[in-house]
């Protein structure tokens, strides 16, 4: 049976529509639909999505006018988990032995790139690998990133490459303690950036303070800084039970984390609650503001030692599991529960993480490395993941991750092999989409206004140079 199409009645005389066909077209919220179109008014809007006939019908829409994809139209992507701010490190930065060893490993390159002043790692030269990164990430179908950073170059990389999302400007307990008050700090960093570099050019990009992981942040800054973004209505992240070091410590002091404290000047005793993942969490106001009004929950970012419990916390929080399957294998060499994650309903969005433990920001490849570990899961959950999933979890689902009435996804075309009759296309789709099949024919949102960057806090806007790069994932 035909999907009946609803034009709006006032699209025939409003600003004209460009319709885009293809032998697939996959909404995400709705069934795959075979030689289907979609309709887009000038402002990026989708205004009719259905079977060819249907639309080229309900339009009066000439088909010699219309824009084909020999493959499948899909929404542009969101990327939930990236730190663009690493770029310059890619490849660099061995992994396998958890993530205390990675960490380490990361912290000696960038200690020996400061001290060598080598050119290649200059500010200008990391902003370029920022900003290279945040391009070719567009390429491969992204719209939207959940950028986290120390420092504000993954957030002006965002803006050069017209990217949407949310940027988590993420603080540490050592930014605490040698400032006094890390929020403070923060958003002064931001309110340093004052000239718009790409007038006309950028869309609105709200920051919002992050919290590391428990291990890196004291509770009362998590607290500090879960209630802040509780304030300004946005979202926050977190890596939440990425390593059984980090679960070790939280439950009673154990793992490789005390020692690392302890060098650091820091009591172990203080991030060791005696509890698991999310319970502690809970316990500092990650799932609701303390005068009881609805705030966005969290993204938890990896939960591969997440249990049981974990899982059940954040199911009822509503909160949003970002996986990144091939960052965990390069830094410890295993995935998380997805199967059981499914199962009990808890939210997923996908990221890439950092070129410093993933080779590119291709959420295509997350779909491939999860579609071969866990191939009884139907395809379909990792699309709707890399795209509303993550679209929701950053608070941009009326506008991004899906083919749908109302929404400006942006529309991409990949020209994958999928048979006529394919039950599951987005099996063909995930297998085929390499980057050379992948173009973009509508892009998401309307045109980029003069709109910087926004934050909770100051609002600056985007600057010719970064300012001061300080990466550090010290506690």
């Amino acid at each position: 049976m035909r999907t009946k199409v609803v034009v709006p009645p006032e699209t025939a005389s409003a600003a004209p529509v460009q319709v885009f066909s293809a032998p697939w077209v996959l909404p995400v919220v709705r069934p795959p639909i075979r030689d289907g179109a979609v309709a887009v008014d000038a402002g990026g809007t989708i205004v009719a999505v259905g079977p060819r006939a249907d639309v080229l019908g309900g339009l009066g829409f000439h088909d010699e006018l219309e824009v084909r994809c020999e493959g499948a139209l899909v929404p542009g992507l969101v990327n939930a988990h990236t730190h663009l701010e690493l770029s310059w490190l890619s490849g660099a930065v061995p992994g396998g032995d958890g993530v205390i060893a990675w960490t380490r490993r990361l912290v000696e390159k960038v200690t020996a790139a400061r001290a060598t002043k080598d050119a290649t790692t200059t500010e200008n030269s990391r902003f370029a690998a920022a900003v290279a990164a945040a391009h070719a990430a567009r390429a491969l179908g992204t719209a939207a990133l959940g950028d986290v950073g120390n420092g504000i170059l993954g957030w002006r990389a965002m803006a050069h490459a017209r990217l949407r999302g949310l940027f988590f400007h993420e603080l540490v307990g050592s930014r605490e303690h040698r400032t006094g008050d890390a929020l403070a700090d923060a958003a002064a960093e931001r309110a340093t950036v004052l000239e718009p570099e790409l007038a006309g050019a950028t869309p609105t990009i709200p920051a919002v303070p992050a919290p590391h992981a428990p291990y890196s942040v004291g509770p009362d800054l998590i607290r500090r800084i879960f209630a802040a973004a509780a304030a300004a209505g946005l979202p926050t992240t977190i890596h939440l039970a990425e390593d059984p070091d980090e679960v070790a410590l939280l439950a009673d002091g154990s793992g490789g984390w005390p020692e690392v404290l302890r060098a650091m000047g820091v009591d172990p005793g203080e991030r060791a609650p005696r509890l698991g993942p999310c319970a502690y969490l809970a316990g500092l106001g990650a799932f609701g503001a303390s005068d009881g009004a609805a705030a966005p929950p969290p993204l938890l970012v990896h939960m591969v030692c997440a249990g049981p419990g974990d899982r059940r916390r954040a199911r009822e929080a509503g909160a949003t599991v970002v996986l990144c399957p091939r960052s965990n294998l390069h830094i410890g060499g295993r995935l998380p529960d997805v199967a059981a994650l499914i199962e009990e309903g808890v939210a997923l969005a996908l990221g890439t993480d950092s070129l410093a433990s993933a080779p590119d920001l291709s959420l295509w490849a997350e779909m491939r490395a999860l579609a071969a570990a866990f191939p009884e899961v139907p395809p379909r959950r990792w699309l709707e993941a890399a795209t509303d999933g993550g679209a929701r979890a950053l608070g941009l689902g009326s506008t991004l991750g899906a083919l749908d009435v109302g929404r400006r996804p942006g529309l991409v075309c990949v020209d994958a092999r999928i048979a006529p009759g394919e039950p599951q296309p987005e099996r063909a789709l995930i297998a085929n989409a390499e980057p050379s099949a992948i173009r973009w024919l509508a892009l998401a949102g309307a045109e980029p206004s003069a709109h910087a960057p926004t934050s909770a806090g100051p609002s600056p806007v985007v600057a010719p140079w970064p300012g001061p790069y300080s990466p550090s994932l010290s506690p």
